[in-house]
């Protein structure tokens, strides 16, 4: 994929900065300009173009990561991945398993994001090598998704808890899960994407959309060695150097975003940690 094909078009003619105060006024907008689009780094930086916040930066490219990790799932709307389990409770609410002899998934996901509007749920199902991966969908019967209380990181972004009682299995899809070990790879990368977007659509400053540029150059061949045996880590880390000096560069909040910039920047921030660790 050249630059061409793929990025110039976008910051040319592609949208721009929409206001949403809420994640499901977002998700209206998302719906009308990203969802039908089959290039997954191109959905993520379209997510970011419209974005008017860091909220939906990460929802933009966490629906990119997600979909890439899952590449032969149909999805619907948006997706969660639902891995996290309670491990401090006293005592720890249940995890979830699948009762064979029921044919039932019991159990509680303790990190849903988007909660309030999430569409389909991917559930993490047992530990290590046994443990199974499935798709859900949100009105699926004997399924809660309840919102907990407004985080103050990505407040406008709602997180949630899901409650499975006794789910049939037959309303659970089995997927194949060989990819979900690259996410950690995956969903920086994705949102390091949207958050590029997030900047094009947001200014035409020259030194923060040439730095953008040079963030994709980056993201592009280090996405397409993902999975591979020969992992582009020279791009990795042009990838994550170009995504934190776009941050430096956007201090006191330049472009003026909505939502709590001081607090939401972190998010950029905090995929660091896991790109150095490749």
């Amino acid at each position: 994929m050249s630059e061409e094909e793929f990025y110039k078009p976008l910051v040319a003619n592609g949208p721009r900065r929409k206001v949403a105060e809420t994640e499901s006024e977002y998700k209206t907008i998302w719906i009308e300009h990203a969802s039908d689009i089959d290039d997954l780094l191109s959905m993520a930086v379209t997510g970011g173009l419209i974005a008017d916040r860091l909220s939906w930066v990460f929802v933009a490219g966490y629906q990119a990561a997600c979909r890439h990790a899952f590449a032969n799932c149909s999805f619907d709307g948006w997706v969660a991945y639902a891995a996290t389990e309670d491990r401090k409770g006293n005592p720890p609410l249940p995890a979830v398993s699948w009762d064979q002899k029921s044919d039932t998934v019991s159990g509680v996901k303790t990190w849903v994001a988007a909660a309030k509007t999430v569409d389909q749920l991917i559930i993490k199902i047992g530990t290590g090598a046994d443990a199974r991966y499935g798709l859900v969908h949100r009105n699926t019967e004997n399924l809660t998704i309840e919102t907990g209380r407004t985080p103050r990181f990505l407040s406008e972004l709602t997180q949630g808890l899901a409650h499975f009682d006794h789910v049939q299995g037959s309303d659970v899809e089995i997927l194949t899960g060989d990819q979900i070990h690259l996410f950690g790879l995956l969903e920086p990368l994705y949102i390091y994407a949207a958050f590029c977007g997030f900047v094009f659509g947001s200014t035409t400053e020259h030194d923060l959309v040439t730095c953008g540029r040079d963030c994709l150059d980056g993201v592009e061949p280090a996405l397409r060695s993902v999975g591979t045996d020969n992992l582009d880590r020279d791009n990795l880390q042009k990838a994550d150097a170009r995504a934190q000096d776009l941050l430096v560069r956007l201090s006191g909040n330049r472009i003026k975003a909505s939502g709590d910039w001081d607090i939401d920047q972190r998010l950029i921030a905090m995929y660091s940690k896991s790109i150095r660790r490749q």
